[in-house]
């Protein structure tokens, strides 16, 4: 039994769609839970007319964020369908192969040091989302900026590692693309579920480091695929400046928790952040 869990807010027209659409596609036993994150009440009457008996829909009261979002998810999926299988998804993902979710499912059952499974996340540029490898604080945070300063375009790609995803071959990685992640429910619980202390950002990388301390890995399987419109929703809701400084802030909280994070680190990231922001970079 797969339980399918999306976290919906301020879209309950592209979550139904989805539901509707893609959700449909799957053939193994599976039931369908929408934590609205709306906040509104009328979302989720929509939500709930929209949807009739395809989906289960959980009013989350405001907007929890996507850890809280799935966690809401996943404990009503494991215990009112007895789902022995989590898949978390975006709403603004296709199924451009029709059978991802069943193949991924059967493939995740014949390994058994994997925690999680996911396709190839394909975006409307063509470009691979999905996998990454670890980064350190400094990749993701100081050197996109300073590194200008110093390297060469192709130097910088190359320590960035921005082309990681286009060669990825199926087998562990460290972490997969948020928007289409399959787990056994077990493991889920086995290693806490998602971090509660997060909002929208790091949660996947988060995930991978709390696998891995339950003896789990992050597998990739590139022979099926998914189409993702990156950010349709976010992009909608909040503007650039905001989802920077979301970023930084989840990703301070997973290095400092989990990696280990120098504070001069951190403080040169606000730094940096602040001077793009005064230069409207």
């Amino acid at each position: 039994m797969i339980g399918i869990v999306i976290v919906n807010f301020g879209d309950p027209a592209r979550t139904i769609r989805f539901v509707r659409e893609e959700c449909a596609k799957v053939a193994a036993e599976h039931g369908v839970v929408v934590v609205d994150n709306g906040g509104a009440e009328s979302s989720t009457e929509l939500l709930r007319k929209g949807l009739g008996s395809d989906a289960v829909v959980l009013p989350a009261g405001g907007n929890l964020g996507f850890a809280r979002g799935n966690n809401l998810g996943a404990d009503y999926a494991i215990k009112e369908f007895g789902a022995d299988l989590l898949l978390f998804v975006n709403n603004d993902i296709v199924f451009t192969d029709a059978d991802v979710v069943d193949r991924l499912a059967a493939r995740l059952k014949e390994l058994p040091d994997a925690g999680m499974i996911g396709p190839k996340v394909v975006g409307l540029d063509g470009r691979l989302q999905s996998p990454e490898p670890f980064k350190s604080f400094a990749v993701q945070h100081l050197l996109p900026y300073w590194g200008k300063l110093f390297m060469g375009r192709d130097a910088l790609r190359e320590k960035l590692m921005t082309d990681y995803a286009q060669t990825a071959g199926e087998g562990p990685h460290y972490r997969l693309m948020g928007s289409f992640m399959l787990m056994r429910s077990a493991d889920f619980e086995a290693c806490g579920g998602m971090d509660p202390n997060t909002f929208l950002y790091a949660e996947e990388a988060i995930l991978s480091e709390r696998l891995k301390k339950i003896g789990k890995e992050v597998w990739y399987d590139p022979s099926v695929q998914v189409l993702h419109e990156h950010g349709a929703t976010i992009d909608s809701h909040y503007g650039r400046m905001r989802k920077r400084r979301m970023r930084l802030e989840s990703d301070a909280y997973y290095y400092k928790t989990y990696i280990g994070l120098p504070p001069f680190q951190y403080a040169a990231a606000r730094v940096t952040y602040a001077l793009k922001a005064l230069f409207g970079r």
